[in-house]
Parts: C-alpha cells; structure tokens; sequence
C-alpha cells in the first residue's frame, strides 16, 4: 500500500498566517510608541538644552552691562551721532541703513505681538574707565584736547558727550606722547577709518570745555538680541555696519521678552514689597516702558527677561484635524508670550513649549560712581 504524506491543511495556514500578522501588528505598534517616547524624550531634552543657553547667552552680556558708561551724563545722552561711510545715523539722515545706537546698558524694542529686541551696551577693553572732559574739540582739524590723554590708545572708540545735548561716536587714530607734544594732551580723530567723517561735517552736536569724553577701547559692546525664524539671533551694531549678518545662536527660540526693573518708588503691581521707595537699591516695579531721562535711567538696576523655547516634535491633530497639544497662551512673570499662535488653525498649536526666565540685576548701574 501507498504510503499517506502528512502535510498543513488551508485551514492551518490561514491560522498560522493569522497569527503571523497578529505579531508584527503588535511589535508595529510598539515601535512606533518607542519611538514616539523617544522621539519626545529627545525634543524635551532638546528645548531645555536650547532655552537655558539662550537664557545664558544674553545674561552674560546683560550682567556687564553699563561697564564704562553708567555715569549720570552719559545716561541722559540718548541716541548716539554717528558715522560709518558713507552714512550717518537715523538720526542726522532718517534714510540711514545703520541700526540705531541709544546710549544706555540695555534698551529693550518692543514689537507688539512679536517678540521684543534687547540691545546691550558697554566698553569693551579700553584702558580709561573713568571719563575725561573736553578743553578743546576742533572739528576741521578732527583734533580732541581732553584734560587728560592718559588711557586711550589709537583704534579707541571714543563717546564725546554733552550733557542734554546729544553724544558721539568716533574713533582715535594717533595719540601724541609726550616727546612732540609738551602739553601731552592731543587725540586725533582723522578721517580715514569708516567712524570719522572728513573735518566732522554733518554732525549738529559742537563739544566744549567741560563735556565728557568716555573710552569705550578697540571693541565696544553694542549687540541687539532677537528671534528671527525660530531662532535666538544676535547682531553687533559696527559689524553690521560694515556689512555682517547677524549671528544665529540657538535653534528652537521662538519668543523673547523683556521688561527693566526700575527702583523708581512706584507700585505697578509688578513686585510685592511693604514699603516702596525711589532709590532705596530695591526693584519697585517692572515695565518695558523705557526711562525718558538720566534720572529715570539712573533707577534702572536690573532686568526681568524670558524666552520661550520650542519642543520640535510635532504632534497629530485629532479626528477633527484640530491640535490640542497647546490650546492656552504660554506665559511668564510679565505677561504672555503672544508670539505664538494659539488659534484653532494655527500649527503653533501641535507642538509643546518650555518657558525659561530670570531676573538679572546690572551691577554697573548698581555700582555706578555717579
């Protein structure tokens, strides 16, 4: 007889197969959740990595704020008179491609509903930190006679300043010594380098006895802070002067706030105290409202600042193709962060966002010595 080979049925197959699919649906699923935690544990990691070295990039500026020019006079200066050929500020010709420059440690640009600019300013490493006055300022001969020469270099950028009446930037390119000059007291300001016009025309601002004259050194800080496309950028006003784009820092930054914190005695109800007092060393209120004065700026001691940091995992909206992931205004201790879209079409709304702020006191104005 004929042996009978023994073999799988339809039926078993289709079970087996069955079974087969049951499996590789479940290990799907569960790479795809793994997956999506990792990709979520990644993006947290990520926003909080971006957000504290943003939050660090601009507080490191801010704390030196003020280095070199928080004297009474200087303060109430206002916007600085400059040059870089062939232009001249906004001020003198409002057509001006160059960026404004305000004589003072942060200046903060509010824009609305986007994010806010923030503009930090000090000396750089100049060797006079304390201010000299002006005997004589010969503009056709580009020719300063301070009382004192001592301190300043050629390549130093300069601040004459005239109390009530405007300051200006220039840049000192020979200093007599004392074996062609008895007197030891010449500073040329020469045309030739892009901050110094021929003979000083143009500019409406005449220096005399007793103005001031500030050092800011070879490389003053003049760096304005802002969010362009989803990211913390930074520009140095003389660099972008002379043609530089500004410098991206930090991916995943998509709001920047921030507000001065003013000793001026008056309750905003911004700060919780018992007592309020001008000029007491103690931060009365906060506000993005700029200082007006000298006397105003004198009361500014430090600054209340947040930015608001992107998770760049983008989560599916639900059957009704609405996200739900961030349905609220994300705010801060000043107020919301209205940059972000949070209407019911918005994409803003698929994605998770961290807040990071602090309050970072400017001890040049703290330590001031006048």
């Amino acid at each position: 007889m004929k042996s009978r080979q023994a073999g799988l049925s339809l039926v078993e197959v289709m079970v087996a197969a069955v079974i087969g699919m049951i499996g590789i649906l479940i290990i799907t699923q569960a790479y795809i959740s793994s997956d999506n935690f990792n990709r979520a544990t990644i993006g947290e990691g990520g926003a909080q990595t971006n957000g504290l070295i943003a939050l660090y990039s601009v507080e490191r500026d801010v704390r030196a704020a003020g280095y070199g020019i928080a004297d009474s006079t200087a303060l109430g200066c206002g916007e600085v008179y400059w040059f870089y050929d062939p232009n001249y500020s906004k001020n003198i010709n409002a057509g001006s491609p160059l960026p404004r420059i305000r004589l003072a440690p942060i200046y903060i640009t509010t824009n609305g509903t986007a994010p806010d600019d923030l503009t930090v300013m000090s000396a750089g490493d100049g060797d006079r930190m304390v201010p000299t006055t002006v005997r004589l300022f010969d503009k056709g001969a580009s020719l300063l006679t301070p009382d004192s020469k001592i301190g300043f270099a050629q390549n130093d950028r300069i601040l004459l300043v005239r109390n009530g009446a405007g300051c200006t930037l220039a840049q000192v390119t020979n200093v007599t010594d004392v074996i062609t000059d008895p007197n030891n007291k010449l500073v040329q300001l020469n045309p030739g380098t892009p901050l110094n016009p021929v003979g000083w025309t143009g500019f409406p601002t005449d220096y005399a006895i007793g103005d001031l004259v500030f050092n800011l050194g070879a490389a003053p800080i003049v760096r304005t802070y802002s969010i362009a496309n989803g990211r913390l950028v930074v520009n140095d006003a003389l660099q972008q002067a002379a043609g530089a784009t500004a410098l991206e820092l930090m991916d995943g930054i998509v709001d920047l706030r921030a507000q001065y914190g003013k000793d001026n005695g008056v309750d905003n109800g911004t700060v919780s105290s018992t007592a309020y007092a001008p000029n007491d060393g103690q931060v009365d209120q906060f506000s993005n409202t700029a200082p007006a004065n000298s006397s105003e700026w004198q009361q500014v001691i430090s600054m209340r600042m947040a930015v608001l940091a992107r998770i760049g995992t983008f989560e599916k909206p639900d059957a009704a193709g609405v996200c739900q992931t961030t349905a609220a205004q994300p705010t801060w201790s000043g107020g919301t962060f209205s940059a972000v879209n949070v209407t019911s079409t918005s994409e803003d709304r698929c994605y998770r966002y961290r807040v990071f702020e602090t309050i970072i006191p400017l001890r040049n104005m703290i330590w001031r010595g006048s």
